[in-house]
């Protein structure tokens, strides 16, 4: 049994236990008692309590429409920097940004680029040795959305400096789309995924490394992925335990069905093994006869591991939130569902955290046809929390395309919050800290 309100409060679930799932799952649903968010079996075994939530704050309020939150954390300075993209009236899009504290006090906020031309898609990683920032968005560089090229910005972790401007990452004659960045501590530098589409062939991934000093890119980009069918929505973790990153997409298969594919690359960008059985270059990570699609994956340094999670109907008509383990050399391991109900999750992302445990959070529909946004916590070991709401919707206000980073003792989530009605969206924030107990040694 559970309870739950409409609202942004945290709870707690009694969940059943099931072995993993190595094939698309059946699931029986059962109501809650306010019939507002009609919950499934559990699949997962709990571990310990959610994390305790501090309230809920606003990290930037606008009359226009905030879409999009990606969130780095600075290791140096204990706080965030949330970026996302912001529509301002005459349909111009700019990119924001704002500091956190790491006890959810609102620091500064700027704009990220000054080019005239609108900018979206934003990403954003954290280089401790040069104390800055990357942030890397798609530009309109004609002005008639004709050319969407990859550009990036060196933030410094105070501010925007007027002595670094904007640069190109990726200037092609087409356009591309959804960049993703990650710093590499062993390599000094960044490497930038993006999609690129193009009207004569499928569309395909590609990647650029780019040197944090600002002094340039050891090469030009370089394809990671490529062929007859349609490939999208990358994702990119980074190991340092290796030195080496793990890239994911979704590809469109013939008929309806949409996989997820991955590949493990050096810290130079040479492909490497991966898969079950093992193979040079990509390899399939969910490849079942239905959607799964949109995937996120985060390193965990500690246990040397990646965990990919990502959203599928499973062709039961809903969509919900599964996930992989898959070993440092990317071996594929179990297959976990998160969350299924009789409505639908989307848009997964996750964070290795605090205590080198992941933290998957989604957006989760409710009977009324509106979005809250719930996580759940997830170990290297491969035990698991409950899930738990970190905010609720309100009559015809979503809160939906939820982002979360780690930090030193605690998580921040972010989140596109309507409000009422749905005339605008904010941006909102909620920090989750993890308790962990020492044991009692007697003298």
């Amino acid at each position: 049994m559970f309870i739950k309100k409409l609202s942004c409060v945290l709870i707690i679930l009694a969940a059943g236990v099931a072995p993993f799932l190595v094939a698309a799952p059946t699931v029986t649903a059962n109501a809650g008692m306010f019939a507002d968010r009609v919950e499934a079996s559990a699949l997962l075994q709990p571990a310990a309590s959610p994390p305790v939530s501090d309230p809920i704050f606003p990290i930037f309020v606008n009359p226009s429409y905030e879409y999009s939150p990606v969130i780095a954390y600075n290791s140096v300075h204990n706080e965030y920097l949330v970026v996302w993209e912001s529509v301002l009236p005459g349909n111009v899009h700019k990119i924001y940004a704002r500091r956190i504290a790491s006890d959810g006090r609102q620091l500064i906020s700027f704009t990220v680029s000054s080019n005239a031309n609108n900018q979206m898609n934003p990403s954003v990683a954290y280089d401790p040795t040069h104390d800055r920032y990357l942030v890397v968005f798609v530009y309109d560089l004609n002005g008639d959305a004709s050319n969407w090229d990859v550009h990036g910005r060196f933030i410094p972790w105070s501010g925007p400096s007027a002595s670094l401007l904007d640069f190109s990452i990726c200037n092609f004659s087409s356009n591309q789309g959804h960049p993703v960045t990650v710093f590499a501590s062993t390599q000094q530098e960044f490497l930038v995924v993006w999609v690129n589409f193009q009207t004569s062939v499928a569309s395909y991934i590609s990647a650029r490394r780019v040197w944090a000093d600002g002094s340039g890119f050891p090469y030009s980009p370089f394809v990671v992925s490529s062929g007859t069918e349609n490939r999208d929505y990358p994702d990119v973790a980074y190991n340092p335990s290796r030195n080496e990153y793990l890239v994911v997409w979704d590809v469109v298969k013939t008929g309806s069905a949409v996989d997820i594919y991955g590949i493990r690359l050096s810290g130079e960008g040479t492909p490497l093994t991966g898969g079950t059985p093992s193979v040079t270059g990509e390899f399939s990570i969910a490849g079942w006869s239905a959607i799964e699609e949109k995937p996120a994956v985060a390193a965990c340094a500690q246990a040397d591991q990646f965990l990919v999670a990502w959203q599928s109907d499973q062709s039961k008509g809903d969509y919900a939130i599964y996930a992989r383990y898959l070993s440092g050399t990317a071996a594929l391991g179990n297959v976990y569902q998160i969350v299924d109900t009789t409505s639908d999750q989307f848009n997964a992302d996750m964070t290795c955290g605090p205590g080198g445990r992941y933290l998957v959070v989604w957006q989760d529909e409710y009977t009324t046809g509106e979005f809250g946004v719930w996580g759940r916590l997830a170990s290297p070991s491969e035990s698991f929390d409950d899930e738990f709401l970190i905010c609720g919707p309100h009559q015809n206000a979503d809160r939906e395309y939820p982002a979360v980073n780690g930090g030193s003792i605690s998580y921040l989530v972010a989140w596109e919050h309507d409000i009422d009605g749905g005339a605008s969206a904010d941006i909102y924030g909620r920090l989750l800290r993890h308790t962990i107990y020492m044991p009692l040694i007697r003298r």
